[in-house]
C-alpha cells in the first residue's frame, strides 16, 4: 500500500525536528564546559596605577619564589633574586660588620669599675636581618586567600618603584650583659645586719646587743639596662653611673634593747635531799644563759644531755612504772615542770610535754612536765620575733627559772592555773607472797595507792588586772595505781604456805591456827 505525500512530509518534518534538537542539545553542552572550567581572574593594581586581571594561579606563580623579592636591600645593597646563603656571601668579610671594641665603665659612688668587655660578645645581627628581607611580603593581614594574593603582589609591583631597606645593627648577648654587670656590681652590695642579742649576761640579768650595720643597695638592675641601651645607640665607649642606695637595718641595738626584759618567773620548793637538789642545781647551771633566736626551739634532753655520774649527776629518788627508784639525775623533772609554768607565762608554743606517774607536789595538778632520757621529753619554741633567754638557778631548797625576751603582747599578763576534773580512788589492794618472810610478819608496804586523777591546766590572760580570756593549755590523766603489800608465807617449819591473793590470808599447816597479818606499814613516798 503506497503512502501519501502527506504522511511523507510529515514524516521528513519530524526528522529534521529531531536533528535540529540534537544540534542545541549539543551545543548548550559545550557551553555549559566553558564556562564550568574557565577560571576566575581578580583585577590586580600595577605600575602607572593601572589594573590588570589576573588568576590565582598567576599570582601565586609570582610570588612563590626561593629567592629575596626584587626592590629589596640590605645597607643599600641591592638582594633582589638571592637566596639567603647568598645574601650572607654578599657581606661576607665586611669591615662595616667587624665588631666594635667596647670599653664601657660603671661608676659607683665616684669609683669607676671597668666592664669585662671580654664577657661581652658583640656581633652584627646581619643573619637575623637576612631571614627578616627573606621573609618580607610572604604573609598578608588578608583572610581570603585570593585576597591575599592580590595585596601581596600589589606590594611586590610597589617595591620596583620604592625600594624596602633593611639594615644591620651590632648586638650584645643579652644573657652575656647580665654577667658582666652582676659579676662587677654583685660584690659591692651590702646587706644590712640587725642589731641582735648574742647572749645574756647572767650578772647583770641583761641581754649582750651587738651593733646593727647599715646596707648598701645598688641599682644593678637599671645598669645593665643602661649598658644594652648604649650598645643599642653604638655608645661603645661610654661611662655610666649606677645608683646606690643606703639601707638602714631593720632593728637597732636601742630598738631591741627597748624591747627586751624579765618576761616570766616561777619558783617552786624543792625537798631537803641532797642528791636530788645536786642534781637540780647541775641542770639549771647547764641551761642559765641560753638564748633563743626566733624561730629557734628548746629540747630539754638534747640540751641537758644523758645524766652520767661523770657529768656530776647523782642518784637520787625519780618515779618509774607507778613507784620509785634511784636513779641518776632524779629530780630534774622539777626544774623542766618550773620552766613550764614560765614558758606557758610568756605565751610561747609548747612543743612536747607529758605529765608523771602521779601528780608532783611542787605545782599544781595538771602543771607539772616530766622527762626521762631517751623517752619523753620537753620541748618549746621561741614563735616571738625577738630572742628570749633562760635564767634558771637553785638556791635554799628553791628552783627558779625565768625568761627575758619581748613582753606579752596587749600588754597583759597570764597566769598558770591547774583544775582536777575528775578524782577516782584506786582498785583493790595486791598482795604479794614473800617466801623468804615469815608468816605473821608485819606486811611491809611495796608501792603505795594513788587515785586516777584527770586534769587540766589553763593560761587565763589578764588586762590591767582583769581576767581577759582562759586558754586550755594541756590535759593530764595520772592513772590508779593500786597499793601493793609484801606477805610473808614461810612457815616455822620451813614450809611455804598458800596465800589468797585477794585477801592477803595466809593457810597453815593443818593443826596450826590460821594467822590474820597485821596492819602494814605504809612505805614512804617521797616527793617526786
Amino acid at each position: 500500500m503506497k503512502k501519501s505525500n502527506k504522511t511523507k512530509n510529515s514524516t521528513r518534518k519530524a526528522i529534521i525536528l529531531a536533528a535540529i534538537a540534537l544540534v542545541v542539545v549539543a551545543a548548550a553542552g559545550s557551553a555549559t564546559y566553558y564556562f564550568a572550567t574557565k577560571e576566575k581572574t581578580y583585577p590586580v593594581v600595577v605600575s602607572g596605577g593601572q589594573t590588570k586581571k589576573m588568576t590565582v594561579a598567576e599570582l601565586k606563580k609570582a610570588l612563590d619564589l626561593d629567592t629575596i623579592y626584587p626592590g629589596i636591600t640590605i645597607n643599600g645593597v641591592d638582594m633582589s633574586g638571592k637566596t639567603k646563603t647568598e645574601a650572607a656571601a654578599v657581606f661576607a668579610g665586611e669591615p662595616a660588620l667587624d665588631a666594635p671594641d667596647v670599653a664601657i665603665t660603671l661608676t659607683v659612688d665616684g669609683v669607676e669599675y671597668p666592664l669585662d668587655s671580654s664577657v661581652i660578645k658583640i656581633a652584627s645581627n646581619l643573619s637575623a636581618v637576612i631571614d627578616e628581607a627573606y621573609n618580607y611580603n610572604r604573609t598578608s593581614t588578608k583572610t581570603v586567600e585570593a585576597e591575599a594574593l592580590v595585596e601581596r603582589y600589589e606590594t611586590l609591583v610597589s617595591l620596583a618603584a620604592t625600594t624596602k631597606n633593611f639594615t644591620t645593627e651590632y648586638t650584645a648577648d643579652t644573657a652575656q650583659v647580665d654577667e658582666a654587670v652582676h659579676g662587677l656590681l654583685d660584690p659591692l652590695v651590702i646587706v644590712p645586719v640587725d642589731a641582735a642579742a648574742s647572749s645574756f649576761d647572767k650578772e647583770a640579768l641583761s641581754f649582750v646587743i651587738s651593733d646593727s650595720i647599715p646596707g648598701l643597695d645598688v641599682d644593678i638592675d637599671g645598669a645593665i639596662a643602661a649598658v644594652k641601651a648604649a650598645i643599642d645607640n653604638k655608645e661603645y665607649v661610654k661611662s655610666i653611673p649606677v645608683t646606690t642606695t643606703v639601707v638602714e637595718p631593720k632593728i637597732t641595738k636601742d630598738l631591741l634593747a627597748s624591747n627586751l626584759g624579765l618576761v616570766s618567773t616561777t619558783t617552786t620548793v624543792t625537798s631537803d635531799i641532797d642528791n636530788r637538789n645536786i642534781n637540780i642545781d647541775l641542770v639549771c647551771k647547764i641551761i642559765d644563759g641560753l638564748v633563743l633566736q626566733p624561730g629557734e626551739s628548746f629540747n630539754y634532753n638534747d640540751f641537758v644531755g644523758q645524766r652520767t655520774a661523770e657529768r656530776g649527776f647523782k642518784e637520787a629518788v625519780g618515779i618509774y612504772e607507778g613507784t620509785t627508784r634511784q636513779e641518776l639525775g632524779g629530780g630534774i623533772c622539777q626544774v623542766s615542770g618550773t620552766m613550764y609554768h614560765s614558758v606557758l607565762m610568756a605565751d610561747l608554743k609548747v612543743d612536747e610535754r607529758h605529765p608523771h606517774s602521779w601528780p608532783s607536789g611542787y605545782v599544781d595538778k595538771g602543771t607539772d612536765a616530766t622527762v626521762t632520757w631517751d623517752g619523753v621529753n620537753f620541748q618549746f619554741a621561741n614563735n616571738s620575733e625577738y630572742p628570749v633567754a633562760i635564767h634558771a638557778y637553785y638556791k635554799n631548797l628553791k628552783v627558779t627559772v625565768s625568761l627575758y625576751g619581748r613582753p606579752v603582747a596587749d600588754g597583759m599578763t597570764i597566769k598558770v592555773v591547774g583544775v582536777v576534773t575528775s578524782d577516782t580512788p584506786p582498785g583493790p589492794v595486791e598482795y604479794v607472797a614473800d617466801p623468804l618472810t615469815p608468816i605473821g610478819t608485819k606486811p611491809k608496804q611495796l608501792r603505795a595507792p594513788h587515785d586516777r586523777i584527770t586534769a587540766e591546766c589553763y593560761k587565763i590572760y589578764y588586762k590591767d588586772g582583769v581576767e581577759v580570756k582562759r586558754e586550755l593549755a594541756s590535759k593530764s590523766t595520772y592513772n590508779a595505781i593500786t597499793e601493793k603489800l609484801n606477805i610473808g608465807v614461810l612457815a616455822p617449819d620451813g614450809t611455804i604456805c598458800p596465800m589468797d591473793p585477794l585477801t592477803g590470808i595466809v593457810t597453815l599447816p593443818a593443826g596450826t591456827p590460821t594467822v590474820t597479818p597485821p596492819a602494814a606499814t605504809p612505805a614512804v613516798t617521797p616527793a617526786a
